[in-house]
């Protein structure tokens, strides 16, 4: 409200008029603060996986893409932007979900954040705002009696479909996120149905190594020549 000076006196008369609140400043894409706090530059399909504001999200890429350092930005992102919540990783072997956690640890001790991990949990980071990332065990066994924010599969073509089922339920209350990503391997399995699925709700991106920089031309000749098929 301001004020609206009286003929009949030298106090204000203060009127109705509401002054229009200040806007809300705009948060920076996770692309924009991971170059502004860890002078990351993504590249463009990367900076696409970063920024995808989706709960369903599909990424199939070559080996090498830089998977696990992009998925680790963006859950550090999105558990400093959302206090209390829970993210999962599901992988093929507890150590290789743990490679991620590391990652994202790594990046948060460059904040600096103190390094915290979740009770019980050998591979974690607990933020300082209450959100906790970890890593499960590739097992039916460990997945009772979770709830999360979101779940991410690494290598989601080595998870078998069996822990997919026991595991994806922990965003069932939640409606929270589910992130895919992987390098093919086969023909079957949940990640090559939902890849060849045309559900709109998924968001698929897909990348070769000629979308990679950093690996040279001559490597992938080399590569070729020694067995065209499995290359």
């Amino acid at each position: 409200m301001r004020p609206h000076w009286s003929h009949h006196g030298d106090l204000p008369q203060w009127t109705g008029v509401v002054c229009p609140k200040p806007p809300k400043p705009k948060l920076d894409t996770p692309s924009q603060w991971a170059q502004k706090q860890f002078r990351f530059t993504a590249t463009k399909i990367q900076q696409q996986v970063l920024d995808a504001n989706t709960r369903r999200l599909l990424l199939c890429c070559n080996r090498q893409w830089g998977k696990s350092t992009i998925i680790a930005l963006k859950a550090l992102h999105y558990a400093l932007q959302h206090p209390n919540s829970t993210i999962v990783v599901v992988s093929k072997t507890e150590k290789q979900g743990g490679e991620l956690i590391t990652r994202t640890r790594n990046f948060a001790s460059l904040m600096p954040l103190p390094d915290k991990r979740v009770p019980g949990y050998t591979y974690s980071i607990q933020l300082p705002n209450g959100a906790k990332i970890y890593a499960i065990a590739h097992s039916t066994d460990s997945a009772p009696s979770r709830t999360a924010n979101v779940i991410i599969y690494d290598e989601a073509a080595r998870v078998s479909d069996e822990v997919f089922s026991a595991t994806l339920p922990f965003v069932a209350t939640t409606d929270g996120h589910v992130w895919i990503l992987s390098t093919p391997t086969g023909e079957v399995g949940f990640f090559y149905n939902f890849w060849h699925d045309r559900d709109p709700q998924w968001t698929k991106i897909f990348s070769t190594v000629d979308d990679c920089p950093t690996i040279q031309k001559d490597f992938l000749d080399l590569h070729r020549r020694a067995n065209p098929r499995l290359f």
